[in-house]
């Protein structure tokens, strides 16, 4: 029997699958439990700052976890820790202090009856969370940078564990709502986290941390410009239909997402293989191959969609019975369009992917910044014409139109870079 490669695509891609996997079952029991524990208006709420701290996420990405995937490999042993340490705790100089703000207006939005309690409570929540959610999203994107998926999926199972345990102690003992679950996140990823810190002992100095994000800001600048506009492109239809329509609204719509919800995180655990296995296809100069195999998978990643999207639908009395509720039935409306959004969306993530590993992130801004500012103009046009559909159309046509325009450019970077290899 022929032994396995512990360092084949395949092999890590295998481990991602399953780690995403494991998040994904996070992800869908909490939805799950809020929507049967929650009001609707509620439950819209956790889908709008949900979103918010997966914009800091994003953020993070693409100053830190970003550089630190494409450049960890271009450095020595020694180099990798000092490099890494300081990139971990220098973040901490920014964050601590916005965390403050943030539990101050928390408590001064309450305090003057400017916002209702329970939004008020989950922004100082969310502000708390912050702290230990950034710090397990950065050893998770070390480790798959270092090439070492098996540690990521340790860091994610004994996370699992732990928000499962607090979550079941809290709806024991006090009340389960957004607030409380997004502070069981927090805290979760924060000792999940100070455990691995201590494991890696890096070693660096003020200066490093000047360094490093020096380093990282060359890349970071523009992937930051990128990460903000697509999460616009990507929420601006939620923040719009809070405001235009409802809460309720919002929750309709997350519902049916939810159902998708595998979907999503298969991406974000495809994004953190193919970013260090492209960077050494690129280190080696075989870009062509990496090209095949993002086109073969997005073809694959479709035919996955769609099937999946009929078997929601087949089993729709079920899923309300189990999953949802009969409050949600309408939610089901959207399922069609969700399957068309996220392959589309993945589409589009690979050939960005693909630009990364290259270093192109000024073009993926440029280009994210046009597909941007399209789908927040047809997304405030159509959801007050057409509502929550109007929105998914806009969602739709803006990842479409970034696909086309993004695979045109990686398509281009990637042969022209192969010719002049070729003739050197």
């Amino acid at each position: 029997m022929k032994k396995i490669n512990s360092k084949s695509l395949l092999y890590k891609s295998g481990i991602a699958s399953i780690d995403q996997a494991l998040l994904s079952g996070i992800s869908f029991l909490i939805s799950v439990v809020l929507i049967k524990t929650v009001s609707k208006p509620e439950y819209g709420y956790y889908s709008i700052f949900l979103s918010i701290i997966l914009f800091t996420v994003s953020i993070q990405n693409a100053v830190i976890n970003t550089p630190l995937a494409v450049l960890l490999i271009t450095k020595r042993r020694d180099e990798k820790r000092k490099y890494a340490g300081a990139l971990f705790f220098g973040q901490y100089l920014l964050l601590f202090p916005l965390t403050f703000i943030g539990i101050i207006g928390g408590i001064l939005t309450y305090y003057f009856n400017l916002l209702e309690p329970s939004v008020s409570a989950i922004i100082v929540s969310i502000s708390l969370a912050s702290i230990g959610i950034l710090c397990r999203e950065f050893l998770r994107a070390y480790f798959f940078a270092n090439e070492t998926p098996n540690t990521v999926l340790t860091i994610d199972v004994l996370y699992f564990a732990l928000i499962t345990i607090l979550g079941f102690l809290a709806y024991i003992f006090f009340q389960l709502d957004v607030a409380v679950i997004f502070l069981l996140m927090g805290l979760s990823s924060f000792l999940i986290g100070i455990f691995f810190i201590k494991r890696n002992k890096w070693n660096f100095s003020r200066s490093d941390i000047k360094s490093s994000y020096s380093e990282n800001w060359q890349y970071g600048k523009w992937s930051l410009l990128g990460v903000t506009v697509t999460h616009i492109q990507a929420y601006s239809y939620l923040y719009l239909l809070g405001i235009i329509v409802s809460s309720v609204a919002v929750a309709d719509v997350s519902a049916a997402r939810l159902l998708l919800m595998p979907l999503v995180l298969a991406q974000a655990g495809w994004s953190k293989v193919i970013l260090p296995h492209g960077s050494k296809l690129r280190e080696k100069n075989r870009l062509t191959k990496l090209f095949k195999e993002q086109v073969i998978i997005s073809v694959a990643f479709v035919v996955v969609t769609i099937s999946f999207v009929f078997v929601l639908i087949f089993f729709k009395p079920v899923l309300l019975n189990i999953i949802l509720s009969d409050k949600y039935a309408n939610s089901f409306n959207y399922i069609f369009y969700w399957g068309a959004i996220f392959s589309m969306g993945f589409i589009s993530l690979n050939a960005n992917l693909g630009l990364q590993v290259l270093k192109n992130f000024e073009v993926i801004s440029k280009v994210n910044s046009f597909t941007a500012l399209l789908t927040i103009l047809l997304a405030y046009f159509l959801i007050s014409s057409n509502g929550i559909i109007g929105g998914l159309i806009a969602l739709l046509i803006g990842g479409t139109v970034s696909a086309i325009i993004l695979w045109y450019f990686y398509t281009r970077a990637t042969f022209l870079k192969n010719q002049l290899t070729k003739s050197a």
